[in-house]
């Protein structure tokens, strides 16, 4: 089943996104934003637009599948040697590979994990998710 969510959709997920992060992370203001690219950096800036940062960044990765196994390249690390805290986003966590590829490039930080829809069977569970969607979904965001 396809569906094409608006830009006003997005927009109310990413306000639910960050209604759930000043609650939950007291400190979410000391947060550098990581966009996964390229689906998570819209996103990324609406949330820091509503958050107020200014410091966004973009993670270049592709995933792939080859011969039934999934695969990725990072083609681009964004330099963040002078704070700890991360908060990294991605428009969807479909298979959750992103996620958790990323998450071990940045073990040694202190990350907290947002995705804007999560897939029931993903095998990463960001800390915020905007909303859970059906595996069949086939999600088409505005931007594509």
């Amino acid at each position: 089943m396809k569906t094409l969510y608006t830009w006003h959709e997005i927009h109310q997920r990413c306000e639910k996104i960050v209604k759930e992060l000043k609650e939950k992370y007291a400190d979410i203001m000391d947060y550098e934003i990581v966009g996964i690219s390229r689906g998570g950096l819209v996103p990324a800036v609406i949330i820091s637009n509503l958050l107020g940062i200014r410091k966004v960044f973009s993670l270049g990765l592709k995933t792939y599948k080859e011969q039934e196994k999934d695969n990725a390249e990072i083609y681009q690390i964004p330099y963040l040697a002078y704070n700890n805290k991360i908060l990294l986003i991605d428009d969807i966590s479909d298979s959750g590979e992103s996620f958790i590829i990323v998450k071990k490039l940045y073990s040694h930080k202190q990350l907290v994990t947002v995705s804007v829809y999560m897939k029931e069977k993903t095998k990463f569970i960001p800390d915020i998710v905007g909303e859970n969607v059906d595996n069949n979904t086939w999600i088409v965001f505005p931007w594509e």
